[in-house]
């Protein structure tokens, strides 16, 4: 259809712009360009001047610098300029515990934008510097970032624009400025605290490089993430050799399932540790390693693969099965020697114990003196090589117990009763104090004699005249049965309880001479009673004497191949 002569086309009339609307579309597209630039780069440096150069461009300025705060927090440096250069301007530092009010202590005082319309009239400018450099009108805004934890802004610097002619800073123009300030502040932080992940992160690859021990890391399939120096000694792999392959190119033969049953258990129980495994170097020599491994979650919580913590103990194994071999020689020269001994000491014994009985004559006082000096050394030997001899079979795993019920109160006064003639020579009143009948143990009737023996003559050996040992039996909850010898000695230093039970250890109090005896009785006391099941401890307070305890079981466990019976006294 033609168009009628007689109407003219008429286009619609335009929209009434809305300025405001056009205002906030650029200040958020020039917020954008600011943000991405302060956002494109890992380094401080190329950030700042990035920003600054961003900025002038946006708002059309010449001119302008970026402070910030010094490490220590005082000064204020400047880091980024462009339009500027006098030397000395650039290297000026405002200090802010300074009792002069620049322009940087006020902006951070304030934390708000500080504006000076001529530089030239402005009494905060006495050194001139900003009329050396052609500028008379500038603003300053602070660079800041939000501090989570106390809920306000944190002052990180400040950002500075100027112009060489008179310039009326708009309020567009100045929320502007104070957007990019903040904005950078926001990439500053970002900035800071990937700095210090990364420092985390680098000394943390630096302990676990340096380390002497091996960690490897796998992923959920065992093959290997990443193998440290010290995996490199243990196992002569280079990192090269190693990195990609699966952990299992360092099993000996026979060992395939090893690292699926570890993955297993560390499914069903976390961490393992203490793990004793052969593994095998590059040369083929076979190691072994003492091993933890942990497992590595990713964000969701599930196992994503295996951190390995390996130990050469190859040295150590060797030293220790040497020294038990050492030890049994030890053990078995002790006893030999011990035999050897009992039999020419049972014939001194049988004969001095003649002639003190008058078989060979009468003697005189003197005769008799050196006899009975004889005879006591020789007691006092014998019950040394019997403590040997009991030693070497306790090391040698020889003793085998005949269990059966026995009944401790009784016990403790039959014992009690052998030891009265000790106790009485010297004036100690030693007393069983009542106990229960039915308090009875599962135990090898002879070696908790040799304990008793042992106790409550080291109680008498110690406690001086007028004392007072006393004996107690009684229950220990379920299952175990105590006795407690307790002493009016005078009690055992706190750094010598700790090695009290150790062989040929003997205490000796301040001023006193250590007691005769071979150090022995403890050591050997605390083998038997554990060997028992039980538990032996000491309870001391120097000059208020000390409480022997030990525990025995008052049933047999439950697991077969134990000798013994169920009549016993």
């Amino acid at each position: 259809m033609k168009a009628d002569k007689g109407f003219k086309k008429i286009s619609p009339p335009a929209r009434p712009k809305n300025r405001d609307s056009l205002r906030s579309a650029r200040a958020l597209s020039a917020l954008l360009a600011v943000a991405k630039t302060a956002t494109q780069s890992l380094d401080t440096d190329q950030v700042l001047n990035d920003t600054l150069e961003k900025s002038l461009e946006i708002l059309g300025f010449q001119a302008g610098y970026i402070r910030i705060l010094d490490p220590n927090g005082h000064d204020l440096v400047v880091r980024a300029a462009r339009g500027l250069t006098s030397p000395e301007f650039l290297a000026n530092v405002v200090p802010l515990d300074s009792s002069h009010q620049s322009i940087g202590k006020i902006v951070h005082d304030t934390l708000a934008p500080y504006i000076s319309p001529d530089v030239r009239k402005d009494p905060t400018f006495r050194h001139g510097f900003m009329a050396k450099e052609g500028l008379i009108s500038a603003a300053w805004v602070p660079i800041t970032s939000k501090n989570r934890s106390m809920g306000r802004s944190r002052f990180l610097g400040m950002m500075m624009v100027g112009s060489p002619r008179l310039h009326r800073f708009s309020e567009d123009q100045i929320d502007l400025l104070t957007a990019f300030g903040a904005q950078l502040g926001a990439a500053l932080d970002n900035l800071n605290l990937y700095d210090e992940v990364k420092e985390g992160k680098d000394y943390i690859e630096n302990l676990v490089e340096s380390a002497g021990d091996a960690i490897v890391s796998t992923d959920f399939e065992h093959r290997i993430l990443t193998w440290n120096a010290g995996a490199e000694a243990v196992f002569g792999y280079s990192k090269d050799e190693a990195v990609g392959r699966s952990l299992a190119f360092l099993l000996p033969p026979g060992a395939a399932g090893e690292l699926d049953d570890i993955r297993r258990r560390i499914e069903e129980s976390g961490v393992m540790r203490n793990l004793e495994l052969q593994r095998r170097r590059k040369d083929g020599a076979r190691i072994e390693v003492a091993v933890a491994v942990s497992p590595i979650h990713d964000g969701s919580g599930r196992v994503t693969g295996f951190l390995h913590l390996a130990k050469d103990i190859t040295d150590k194994k060797r030293y220790e099965e040497r020294l038990k071999q050492l030890d049994a020689m030890k053990s078995e020269f002790v006893s030999s020697v011990s035999h050897e001994l009992r039999t020419p000491l049972t014939a001194i014994k049988g004969s001095v114990d003649n002639m003190l009985d008058g078989l060979t004559g009468a003697l005189n006082e003197k005769q008799v003196r050196y006899l009975t000096r004889i005879k006591s050394n020789t007691d006092r030997l014998s019950r040394l090589i019997n403590d040997l001899l009991d030693l070497s079979a306790i090391e040698a795993g020889k003793i085998e117990l005949k269990l059966s019920r026995v009944a401790l109160g009784p016990l403790a006064r039959d014992v009690a009763e052998t030891l009265r003639p000790v106790a009485a020579d010297k004036s100690i009143h030693l007393d069983v104090a009542p106990a229960d009948a039915a308090v009875t143990a599962w135990a090898d009737r002879d070696k908790v004699v040799q304990v008793f023996m042992n106790l409550i003559g080291n109680a008498l050996k110690f406690t001086p005249a007028e004392g007072r040992v006393t004996v107690a039996v009684e229950r220990d909850g379920d299952g175990w049965a105590k006795v407690s010898i307790a002493d009016t000695g005078p009690g055992i230093a706190a750094e010598e309880a700790q090695k009290i039970f150790d062989k040929f250890y003997q205490v000796a109090a301040a001023g006193r001479q250590k007691a005769r005896g071979t150090g022995l009785g403890l050591s050997i006391s605390k083998s038997l009673v554990e060997m028992h099941g039980g538990k032996i401890w000491m309870e001391s307070c120097p000059g208020r004497g000390s409480t022997f305890s030990f525990t025995l079981p008052i049933a047999p466990p439950s697991s077969a191949g134990i000798i013994g019976s169920e009549n016993g006294s």
